[in-house]
């Protein structure tokens, strides 16, 4: 089976939770693809304070609240499709509290999201709100983590971009042109995910043949 991880950044159950079920909805139509939400809604997340523990002792975050919940699931996912809502041109507060906070999956984790699939939704309640620059804010978490940034599938650039006019789940039903994007997008990381796990398990059995080249010596870039 494909894991496709939805992880909403909304505090609130409304047009970003409802678009987020949208593309998973459309990536189930695929075979092989079962999907889950993990939601910043009514959780108790810490802000990072960077006392640098993680880095010292190549563990993930020493703050206990609800992020450890999440810590495996990301982990285990075959594809992750990050949805926030716009706050000031960013993502939600709550969002960038968890991008931060799992600084140390590479490290902890070496290796495990190289070459897995990752897409952005954003919501707002204007035209021309900022939703594109959320979405970079969300694919430049991927591209730190070494995974494949999906855009998504013909003028979805870089992820779905929903215009809500702050109307919840209904702004996201009333934006034909958005709900559109969000569901292709959906469609479209669940053929991504196929493609890349199989092609990837093929590349990590041929790749035990390089075990012991130079091509793959550790690099001094991982740790800083």
């Amino acid at each position: 089976m494909i894991k496709i991880l939805g992880i909403c950044g909304s505090p609130r159950k409304g047009a970003t939770l409802f678009a987020l079920e949208q593309a998973l909805e459309e990536a189930r139509k695929l075979p092989e693809i079962e999907t889950e939400i993990w939601s910043v809604r009514g959780k108790k997340i810490g802000f990072c304070v960077h006392c640098d523990a993680c880095m010292r002792n190549k563990v993930m975050c020493i703050i206990q609240d609800d992020l450890q919940e999440l810590e495996q699931k990301i982990v285990e996912a075959d594809a992750i499709i990050v949805a926030s809502p716009v706050y000031d041109m960013n993502v939600s507060a709550q969002l960038q509290a968890v991008f931060n906070r799992l600084r140390p999956i590479y490290i902890v984790y070496p290796g495990m999201l190289q070459n897995k699939i990752g897409a952005a939704i954003s919501t707002g309640g204007t035209r021309h709100g900022g939703q594109e620059m959320v979405n970079m804010n969300i694919l430049n978490f991927f591209l730190m983590h070494e995974m494949l940034a999906f855009g998504g599938l013909g003028g979805c650039y870089n992820g779905g971009t929903v215009w809500t006019k702050d109307k919840k789940a209904q702004g996201v039903i009333e934006d034909e042109v958005g709900l559109d994007q969000v569901k292709r997008l959906g469609l479209g990381v669940a053929e991504a995910a196929l493609a890349a796990k199989y092609g990837r398990e093929k590349w990590l059995e041929m790749k035990k043949e390089y075990d012991n080249s130079p091509m793959f010596d550790k690099s001094p870039l991982r740790d800083h």
